[in-house]
Order: structure tokens, then sequence, then C-alpha cells
């Protein structure tokens, strides 16, 4: 039988709310917000899956903004039509905003731009801004593709741009590829250890590629909703994008596509090639190395100058270069 307590007389709403300013000066008071995550629960790895959802739990339990907006996660498998699905369950239970792309997009940010509804999309590659949409990506998509293109014609090189760059996992490029192209995401070492001494403490295991994807996605979207009481969607966008993340600061709608955007990762197997492609390849790695720290100078005077890829040295690991592999 449950023991029920006689419940104490409320206290008036301005004494609750002064013991509450008095025990928290910092925080910023919100009513009844909820925040929709589209992840891929599901498939295809439900470890990472967990670990972004961690990464978000987080970022709650540590927001200024209170009380905390509730998370609400429906699972997408990985799967368009999933996504799309989740993303129309969020607009009848009326969210406050959406976060997802983690592995896909499909229409969720034409949904949601329809309904009016902000979302914070985590997806590696960049679709065409638009107002309410707030992106971690910094290359646009497409742009890899081509780029693996004039590789494929420039050094011979088997280069895809599509096998490898799967929801983070580092996967060995296929017998089918001499070398991988994947959009990256940089990291901000400072943020990316005190971020990470928490989550250990908290969860009890290593903070990860996909648990500090989930943080930043969070961070990016509580800074949204702290600056849209006061300021319109576009200026609560812009303010946003602003915000410190263990994954950098989020790409402006009219920044400037990074030089490192992408990496150019070398199967571990010996890559065969002739003459030419060989002396090319070398041109390649040296010019394009990620020890060149992707400057303008790195690269220049060959085929591949202003292309923003740095190349990880055949025999390294890409967690040897600045950069994580993220997936599209």
């Amino acid at each position: 039988m449950l023991n029920i307590k006689p419940a104490r007389p409320a206290r008036s709403l301005t004494a609750a709310l002064l013991g509450l300013a008095l025990a928290a000066p910092g925080l910023v008071q919100a009513q009844n917000l909820s925040i929709g995550a589209i992840l891929p629960e599901s498939w295809p790895s439900t470890t990472q899956a967990e670990d972004m959802r961690d990464g978000m739990t987080l970022a709650l339990k540590t927001t200024s903004l209170q009380p905390a907006p509730k998370l609400v996660v429906k699972d997408s498998g990985c799967d368009a039509r999933k996504a799309q699905a989740a993303a129309q369950s969020f607009l009848t239970a009326k969210v406050d905003l959406v976060i997802g792309g983690f592995c896909v997009l499909g229409e969720v940010p034409s949904m949601l731009k329809a309904a009016n509804v902000p979302m914070v999309s985590a997806n590696a590659e960049r679709l065409k801004s638009h107002d309410g949409l707030l992106q971690l990506g910094r290359v646009g998509a497409g742009v890899a593709e081509e780029i693996a293109a004039k590789l494929r014609s420039q050094t011979g090189l088997r280069v895809t741009a599509s096998s490898t760059c799967w929801i983070d996992f580092e996967t060995p490029v296929s017998e089918k590829y001499d070398a991988g192209l994947c959009p990256a995401l940089s990291v901000d070492k400072g943020r990316w250890a005190e971020v990470a001494a928490s989550y250990e403490a908290a969860f009890r295991k290593p903070f990860s590629v996909s648990a500090a994807r989930g943080h930043a996605a969070m961070e990016v979207a509580l800074a949204y909703l702290k600056r849209q009481r006061n300021a319109s969607r576009a200026v609560a966008a812009s303010e946003a994008l602003g915000q410190r993340t263990v994954l950098g600061q989020a790409l402006a709608r009219d920044g400037i596509v990074p030089d490192d955007a992408l990496q150019l990762s070398f199967a571990t197997r010996p890559v065969k090639a002739g003459s030419r492609d060989a002396q090319a390849m070398d041109q390649l790695v040296k010019a394009k190395s990620c020890e060149c720290k992707a400057g303008p100078e790195c690269g220049k005077g060959t085929p591949w100058a202003g292309m923003p890829f740095t190349v990880v040295p055949p025999g390294s690991k890409p967690a040897s270069c600045p950069q994580v592999l993220a997936s599209r």
C-alpha cells in the first residue's frame, strides 16, 4: 500500500519565485519548454544513440535555463520516413524546438519550417540556410562528392565520398576504394576536456564523439531558446550560432567554409598506383596533410588549392588529426 503523506500548504507564487531567485541567481526563467530529438536509436548503433541522448541530458542538467526544457526522443533508425513521422509527432505535441539530422534529414527541415518550428541540425553537411535552421555542419551538401570526383580524375585514386561516413564510425575504407572523403567537425579542446570530465562523472563511461555531437546540438538549442524570448527568430538564431560548444562555434549562415571541413583518409592496405599516380598522391599528402594545420598555404600552387579538405597521412589514424569524422 502506498504511504501518502498529507500535502503541505502551498507557498505563495511570489515567495516561491523569490526563493528560487535567491537560491540560484544566475538562472534564466522559462515556462514549460520542450525539445524534440530525432535519434537513430534502433539502428545502426544503439550505443552511439545512447551517447547522443546522454550528451543532450548533460547539457540540460547544467543549463541556466530553468526549469530545464523537457526532452522528448523519437527514433529514426536512420530512415528518412521514420524521421519525418517523428517530426510530425513533435508538431502535434507542439514542441518548442527540434534537434535532428544525426544521420538523415529528409523532409524534416521543410516540415518544421512550414510549421514555424526552429531546428538544430547535427548533420555534418549543410542545407541551404533558412530562418529557424541552426546547423553544426560546415560543408555544403554535394561538396564532398564534387571534390572526390576531382581527386579521382587528378590522382587516379579510387576515392569515395559516402561509404565511410556513417554515424561517427571510423570504418576502414573498403576494398573497392583507396581512400574515403568525409565531412569533419572541429574540436574545442578546452571545452571538450571540461565537458568530458562532467560526462564521465555522471555516466561512468568515456565521452565519445557521439556524446559530443548530442551535447553540442543541445547547447545551441538552449542558447536559441534563451534568446528567442526577447528577440526575433532571426536575431535569436544569429546569436545562438555564437555559442561555444565542444565542437567549436557553429558556422554562421554566410560563414566561409573552413579549410578543414572535410577529411581524406586512406585504406590501411597499400595503395596500388602507377608512377604518375604515385607522384600525384605523394604531392597530395604533402600539400593537404592535416599537419599543415589547414592554413591557406597548404596546397598552394596545386590542383587542390582552396578546396576545403585535409588529408590523414597513410598509416595515421583520424584521431591524430585535429578533426573527428562525422556522419552525413
